[in-house]
């Protein structure tokens, strides 16, 4: 009785976190003007969204199941806190990790956010402020490629920065 009620429970567990799922490529249309999900996670303290394209940030790619930083992320990100440091010295920042879509809906958020905060890690280490930085893992609900192609799949396997003015 006790193992019976231990697979409901599991399956209705189950069951509700499939039907919480976004599927994200069902709105690969939505409205392109509404706020970003760090705008939504920072809207109380938040005045003002710098698009990271107006500093040309650049954004690190992962491989496959990684969250290190190759030397070629390292450039890119040294670049960034040049960029943040003599054009935007007091802004916040939110390192967003994301994923490709293969693998679970857990592990998918546990690796943007190691993969956010590995970002995060060598920005401090570049000299800005910990205390400037926050991250999110968003797994694989914020694809920029929608196609299941390895070259789709590279593209959304990345940390992207925001820069947030107060």
């Amino acid at each position: 009785m006790k193992n019976l009620l231990k697979v409901v429970l599991v399956l209705s567990l189950a069951a509700g976190l499939s039907a919480c799922k976004k599927n994200v490529k069902d709105d690969a249309n939505a409205d392109l003007t509404a706020g970003s999900s760090a705008e939504m996670v920072l809207e109380e303290t938040v005045t003002e969204v710098i698009p990271a394209a107006e500093l040309n940030l650049g954004s690190v790619h992962f491989a496959l199941d990684k969250y290190n930083l190759t030397a070629e992320n390292r450039k890119i990100l040294e670049l960034n806190a040049k960029l943040i440091k003599e054009k935007a010295p007091n802004v916040k920042l939110v390192v967003e990790g994301n994923c490709d879509d293969r693998g679970t809906i857990a592990y998918n958020i546990a690796l943007g956010e190691k993969r956010a905060n590995e970002v995060k890690d060598y920005y401090v280490r570049l000299g800005i402020a910990a205390d400037k930085i926050t991250t999110v893992s968003y797994g694989e609900e914020k694809p920029v490629c929608y196609e299941a192609t390895q070259s789709c799949w590279a593209k959304n396997r990345r940390a992207d920065t925001v820069l947030i003015v107060k």
